[in-house]
């Protein structure tokens, strides 16, 4: 900022003033742009027969987000305009939901069975 700094001695003009700004990453999102990323864990059964979770957005509120059935690992799922807002009139960025499919680490006889079942039927 020019002439913003310290006053010099003996009249002489201001001096100039520089700013350095660090921004720390955020816990939940990560920013590309106006874009903003976050991932999201959902079930295997919901993964293969779709269903819905809650996505938290920038601004603090909460919206449904759509698992359609066969939503594979690593989806990426476009919230069209809940990113970061717009900077002297540019557009609002959107929020993408990385999708990551837990599987379990541990079944039990009966759950075994059943995923042996669908594993017999070509699943």
């Amino acid at each position: 900022m020019p002439g913003k700094g310290l006053s010099s001695y003996n009249g002489a003009p201001s001096g100039d003033l520089y700013l350095n700004v660090n921004v720390l990453p955020h816990p939940i999102y990560a920013r590309d742009g106006n874009d903003l990323y976050t991932e999201k864990s959902i079930k295997f059964t919901q993964a293969a027969l779709g269903g819905s979770i809650d996505v938290s957005t920038l601004d603090g509120t909460v919206k449904r987000l759509k698992i359609s059935p066969g939503t594979q690992n690593n989806t990426k799922i476009r919230m069209k305009g809940y990113g970061v807002p717009g900077f002297k009139g540019s557009a609002k960025g959107d929020l993408y939901v990385k999708i990551n499919i837990d599987v379990p680490r541990k079944l039990s006889d009966r759950q075994a069975k059943l995923i042996q079942q669908l594993a017999d039927e070509g699943i």
